[in-house]
C-alpha cells in the first residue's frame, strides 16, 4: 500500500485525536492493528524502563473494552477534551513507520475551568496495509509523575 506521510498524520494523529475529542470512543479500537500495543507511561518510568502503566492495552480485545468502559460504563462528571498535537514526525523504516508527535489534552469538566490534563508525546509503529494505516503500538509518555484528576479516556 502506498500511503503519504501527510495520510498517516493525518489517520494516526488528527482523526485519532477527533474520535477522541468528539466523544467516539467505540471507533477508537479501529485505529489499532489487531495485535497492537497500547500504553501511557509516566516520563520518569519510561525514561528508567520501568513497567508501571497508568494505561495498559494489549491486543484488539483489551483495546475495545477499554473503548466500552470509557464510554459507557466508567462514572465521571461530564467532561470536554481537546487534543493540540504538534511537531509530528514520521519515518520509514523497511515496509513500517515509525512516528513521534508532541501533545497537550486540555479538560473541561461542567462547571469548572479548563485546565492541561497531559503533556507528553506520543511514539509510534505504524503498518498500512491492507487494513489501511493502523497504530501497532502506541506509547503514550506523559510528562509529569501526576496527571491533574484522573484520566477516563485514552490520551
Amino acid at each position: 500500500m502506498n500511503v503519504t506521510q501527510q495520510e498517516i498524520c493525518d489517520r494516526v494523529y488528527l482523526d485519532y485525536a477527533d474520535a477522541i475529542d468528539n466523544g467516539s470512543l467505540e471507533t477508537w479500537p479501529d485505529f489499532f492493528t489487531s495485535t497492537a500495543v497500547y500504553r501511557i507511561v509516566s516520563k520518569e518510568n519510561y525514561d528508567r524502563n520501568l513497567p508501571l502503566n497508568l494505561m495498559y492495552c494489549d491486543g484488539m480485545g483489551m483495546l475495545k473494552d477499554r473503548a466500552h468502559a470509557s464510554a459507557s460504563l466508567n462514572v465521571y462528571a461530564p467532561r470536554t477534551w481537546r487534543h493540540l498535537v504538534s511537531n509530528i514526525r514520521i519515518r520509514q523504516k523497511e515496509t513500517l513507520f515509525t512516528g513521534c508527535a508532541n501533545f497537550a489534552v486540555f479538560e473541561t469538566i461542567e462547571g469548572k475551568s479548563t485546565h492541561v490534563l497531559a503533556s507528553g508525546r506520543y511514539l509510534d509503529l505504524i503498518v498500512c496495509g491492507e487494513d489501511g494505516i493502523r497504530l501497532a503500538r502506541r506509547t503514550v509518555v506523559y510528562d509529569t509523575g501526576l496527571i491533574p484528576g484522573s484520566v477516563v479516556f485514552p490520551l
